[in-house]
């Protein structure tokens, strides 16, 4: 497996590799399929149980969020299922 290191510009562009690396962690687990994911997500956080951050987590899936607070919240699931 390859290491890619990336120091970030600014702020903005830690939250977008920080949100890179959180997929990546989610895939590693498993998690293949969008679908699946946001499923997964909405499960474990119910303020994600709306439309407009459905549409924010199909978004991340694809690369294109940009938020630090969605993060924190991926990041916490994460290590809640790593401890499961």
């Amino acid at each position: 497996m390859n290491l890619i290191e990336i120091k970030p510009f600014d702020d903005e562009m830690e939250v977008l590799v920080t949100a890179i690396k959180i997929l990546n962690d989610y895939k590693v687990l498993g998690f293949n399929k969008r679908e699946a994911f946001v499923e997964l997500i909405m499960d474990e956080d119910k303020s994600y149980h709306t439309f407009q951050a459905m549409q924010k987590l199909n978004n991340f899936w694809s690369g294109r969020v940009k938020d630090k607070v969605l993060n924190d919240d991926l990041r916490r699931i994460y290590e809640n299922l790593k401890t499961q």
